[in-house]
């Protein structure tokens, strides 16, 4: 005779294996018996009644756990709801030191994944039902490339849902295919959506997030669509070529890419009195039964990542008005940036080696803006003079000064232009350091841990400061005096303002100022004329 665990274990096994908060609490979800459940069609009640008021309920069913283990990745998915409840990443940390999860679950709120049809006798199946798994754990490594999980639900209704999740080793990308059969209710016509929401985790602390946007973000006809929540109102349906819906924050997103039996995306309030907003597909339906295919991106916004990924992913990285502009060299700044932290381990001394790389290339630019500044200084006595004589006579002015700066062989624009030449390459990299995810808790040296996040002692924005200002001291300048004072507080301005800005962009920022001025002090007191 083979015994069975003693009851407390079997008791204690219950207890872990329940959750202490349901998906959506009852305070928040009207009262419905299963007697009041929408009435199957006649002919499907001959060979199953449904729930009758005299038969007892379903039996209950403890909520089960589900642990999927890719890589640096893992995620689980709940048996109540059949929903996703974690999305782990063990190479990033949260405040608190523990592995970093894009789920943020607040009471009353859906889990990612969760179906709603509109019919709320209906959606309190869908989204507490029992789903049962077909496998408990999945460990994919190379020697196990892909698994499949399926999450099944068999409703006493005659509702059956089955989610089949595809997992492919070292993939951020997850196949779905979900089918949902209600034809039992036919004649009701539902109409089903799969969500996402209502937040993302991974957002950054920094003072300066206000210039990236966070929230729900969808391409559809070519176009990156920003859905601010002001705009949102009862709820916006994109049609159209759709390449995916998501949630995204200036480092992390989560995205559904449909493939097949979807008919649009959605961005909604979807739980009643809550403000908080989902994102969804719209599944294609016939008679209460729908059949859909779609995949799942849940990572980090990685360039590379993104463009391996395809379906435009890429997209979800957005760089500012000004950034995109300049997009095709940031991806290269990027790229660079990796591939000289593959041979230093450390990205503060790969953004200060990048900066002296791009300072070698730029140097001829440089250097002809210098000498032509430096000219500019010697005839300016004689500028004045011509200034002085030619004041009623502009014409004449012109004429005299045109032919000074022949004689001296000096373009006043001289300077100008080889500095504006340079503009691109310093703002495609600026944007580069300042969207990297890459910076992301990667430490410097000493007190700097986290290139991503401002300095906490403020050096080295005092020091960019101070930089700048001895560089404006070494540039000749033929300014009034009024201009010169307003150069002379820039310096002030730029230092209150880096100092909310992640400390690898200040970084940049200071080793830039530093070799500037040594090319300067070269130019002006060691090279000859």
């Amino acid at each position: 005779m083979t015994e069975g665990p003693p009851p407390e274990q079997t008791a204690e096994k219950f207890r872990t294996e329940q959750r202490e908060e349901p998906l959506i609490p009852d305070s928040q979800l009207p009262l419905i018996p299963d007697s009041q459940l929408p009435l199957p069609d006649a002919s499907f009640q001959e060979t199953y009644p449904g729930p009758q008021p005299s038969q007892p309920m379903p039996p209950f069913q403890p909520e089960e756990f589900v642990n999927v283990y890719n890589g640096d990745v893992s995620y689980e998915f709940s048996s109540r709801g059949g929903v996703l409840t974690k999305v782990q990443f063990h190479k990033y940390l949260d405040d608190d030191g523990n592995p970093l999860n894009l789920i943020l679950h607040e009471e009353g709120d859906l889990y990612p994944l969760a179906l709603k049809s509109g019919n709320a006798a209906i959606d309190r199946i869908l989204q507490t039902g029992h789903y049962t798994p077909s496998v408990n754990t999945i460990h994919l490594n190379e020697s196990n490339t892909t698994a499949e999980l399926t999450l099944h639900l068999q409703h006493p209704s005659g509702l059956q849902v089955d989610k089949k999740f595809t997992f492919t080793h070292n993939q951020f990308l997850i196949g779905v295919d979900v089918l949902i059969d209600a034809s039992s209710f036919a004649s009701k016509n539902l109409e089903y959506a799969v969500l996402w929401g209502p937040r993302l985790g991974g957002a950054s602390n920094s003072q300066t997030d206000y210039i990236t946007f966070s929230g729900p973000t969808t391409f559809v006809n070519n176009e990156r669509i920003e859905s601010h929540p002001d705009d949102i109102g009862d709820g916006i349906t994109h049609r159209g070529d759709l390449l995916w819906t998501s949630f995204q924050n200036k480092y992390f997103a989560a995205a559904l890419i449909p493939e097949q039996g979807v008919k649009s995306a959605l961005v909604q309030k979807v739980v009643k009195g809550k403000d908080a907003v989902y994102v969804g597909l719209n599944l294609e339906s016939v008679q209460s039964t729908a059949a859909a295919s779609f995949l799942i991106f849940a990572g980090t916004k990685e360039l590379g990542l993104l463009e391996d990924a395809g379906y435009k992913l890429v997209r979800l990285i957005d760089y500012g008005w000004l950034g995109n502009k300049f997009a095709f060299f940031v991806k290269p700044m990027l790229k660079t940036l990796n591939y000289i932290y593959g041979k230093t381990g450390n990205y503060g001394w790969a953004i200060i080696f990048i900066t002296i790389l791009i300072k070698i290339i730029l140097f001829p630019l440089t250097q002809k803006s210098f000498k032509s500044m430096k000219g500019m200084q010697k005839v300016q006595p004689y500028v004045k003079i011509i200034q002085e004589r030619n004041k009623g006579d502009r014409s004449k002015m012109n004429e005299e000064l045109m032919d000074l700066y022949k004689t001296h062989r000096v373009n006043p624009l001289g300077g100008c232009l080889p500095m504006l030449l340079q503009i691109p390459v310093f703002i495609a990299l600026y944007h580069a350091l300042f969207f990297s995810i890459e910076l992301r808790g990667a430490p410097f040296m000493l007190w700097i841990t986290d290139l991503s996040l401002q300095d906490p002692y403020y050096v080295t924005p005092v020091l960019m400061g101070a930089t700048m200002f001895l560089q404006q001291k070494l540039t000749p300048t033929v300014a009034d005096p009024m201009q010169q004072k307003i150069f002379l507080m820039m310096p002030i301005i730029f230092t209150f303002l880096f100092i909310t800005f992640p400390s690898g962009l200040v970084i940049y920022w200071t080793t830039n100022n530093i070799l500037t001025i040594a090319q300067q002090y070269y130019i002006y007191h060691i090279a000859k004329d």
